[in-house]
């Protein structure tokens, strides 16, 4: 995981979010384990390979962040890193306000 490049800070964020590979229509419940305006990383014991481009649902307070991604890097029994490549309207502000809040912990 030393290798990793992120082009903003992560925050500990911890939310259930559901995943769908794009190719396949495979649907995965995972979980947040943190944040960024660029990305998140998934904890799951069985991560997809990098470059799978994914559609990402993130839950938290009752409200819905969505957005298209794709896997950065994997780790085997562990998770994998998400960039967000599209964000669907009006995710931005909510995506911003709970990086607000997540960096005020």
């Amino acid at each position: 995981m030393g290798n990793e490049r992120r082009g903003s800070p992560r925050y500990p964020f911890f939310a259930p979010a559901e995943l769908t590979e794009t190719a396949s229509g495979v649907r995965m419940q995972v979980r947040t384990s943190d944040l960024g305006s660029n990305g998140c990383f998934i904890d799951t014991i069985n991560p997809l390979p990098p470059g799978t481009i994914i559609n990402i649902q993130i839950t938290y307070q009752e409200k819905v962040f969505t957005a298209g991604g794709v896997v950065a890097h994997s780790h085997p029994n562990m998770g994998m890193g998400v960039q967000f490549i599209a964000l669907e309207s009006g995710c931005a502000v909510l995506l911003e306000t709970w990086l607000h809040e997540a960096a005020l912990v």
